[in-house]
C-alpha cells in the first residue's frame, strides 16, 4: 500500500513540474509575441503613411498642384481630401462616396 501512494505522489509531482515548465516557457514567449505584434503594427503604419504620401504626389502629378487642405470644401460640398482616395489604392471607397451630399457620412447604397 505504501508503494502505491508513493507512485501516486511521484506522478502528481511530475505533472506539477511539467506544468511549471510549460508556464515558464509561455512566460518567456509572451514578450516575443508582443514585440512581433508591435513590429507588425509599426510596419502597417509606415505603409499607410507611405501610401498617403504617394497619393498626394500622384494627385499633384495628375492635376498639376496639391489639393487644398481638409477644411476646404468643394463647390459640390465634398471635402477635397476624398479626391486622394483613387491615388491611394482606395478606389472602391472613393466609388462608394456620394458626392451629392455635403455631409461626409453619406455613402451610396448598393443597388
Amino acid at each position: 500500500m505504501k508503494l502505491n501512494s508513493y507512485r501516486s505522489w511521484l506522478h502528481a509531482h511530475r505533472a506539477a513540474v511539467v506544468i511549471a515548465i510549460i508556464a515558464v516557457l509561455i512566460a518567456l514567449l509572451l514578450p516575443a509575441v508582443q514585440a512581433a505584434r508591435e513590429a507588425a503594427r509599426r510596419a502597417q503604419c509606415i505603409n499607410n503613411l507611405k501610401q498617403i504620401g504617394l497619393g498626394c504626389y500622384n494627385y499633384a502629378n495628375t492635376y498639376g498642384s496639391f489639393a487644398i487642405g481638409e477644411g476646404y470644401t468643394t463647390a459640390a460640398g465634398g471635402r477635397r481630401y476624398r479626391r486622394f482616395l483613387p491615388f491611394m489604392e482606395q478606389t472602391n471607397v472613393f466609388n462608394a462616396i456620394n458626392f451629392k451630399y455635403s455631409s461626409g457620412n453619406q455613402v451610396r447604397q448598393a443597388v
